[in-house]
């Protein structure tokens, strides 16, 4: 991105440390382009940050909180429950974010990797205030809630979409354990957690009419 935004005449440090809003609206996640047809910037806004400090920080966040949820769930579980997390976050976005206001960034998907956890959680019994992981997640979520709430420009309304399907998919995976899975053991949770994605993105497409 800062390599692109070099050729558009911006200047390596500028574009370093905050990625060219034109560079970057090419990828973005922007409800009005999504409307035109580019489904695919739910996926590409994942993988955008709008700066050094924005993804360092959420690399951070996924060092710490992705490695614990890599290391519960297994590879492949934790792969689906990145991915499904930042398209619910993305749908989100849609309809209740600014229609022409871009987003891009990997923290609803991070929240999803909570979500995961704590869904999980809620469908085997575990969830509860004494348990000193739980209450660990509990503080943690409040705590970048709250952020997101203070901080311009940071949307909570992709924070709680993807925090919801990091919910759905940890309940549904829930019954296989914590063990590694077979790949078939997570077909079904993916399979209904994007089909409910795919139902709220064409019911979206079909309120715009």
């Amino acid at each position: 991105m800062a390599a692109a935004g070099t050729g558009a005449g911006i200047p390596w440090n500028a574009a370093l440390m905050t990625q060219p809003a034109e560079i970057l609206a090419r990828g973005a996640l922007v409800p009005l382009f999504v409307a035109q047809g580019e489904v695919w910037r739910l996926l590409t806004s994942m993988f955008l940050h709008a700066g050094f400090v924005h993804l360092a920080l959420n690399m951070l966040s996924l060092y710490f909180l992705g490695s614990f949820a890599e290391t519960a769930f297994g590879r492949l579980r934790f792969f689906a429950l990145y991915v499904l997390s930042g398209l619910s976050s993305g749908i989100a976005y849609l309809y209740f974010g600014g229609f022409a206001q871009p987003a891009v960034g990997a923290s609803g998907a991070i929240f999803g990797l909570l979500g995961g956890v704590l869904g999980y959680a809620l469908r085997r019994g575990t969830f509860s205030w004494r348990n000193p992981l739980i209450r660990q997640l509990l503080i943690l979520l409040a705590l970048n809630l709250w952020l997101g709430f203070s901080v311009p420009g940071v949307s909570n309304t992709a924070h709680l979409g993807g925090l919801a399907g990091g919910l759905a998919f940890g309940w549904l995976m829930a019954p296989t354990g914590w063990a590694r899975p077979k790949p078939s053991s997570v077909l079904g949770p993916v399979a209904l957690t994007l089909g409910i994605e795919i139902i709220l993105l064409g019911l979206w497409f079909a309120l715009l009419r």
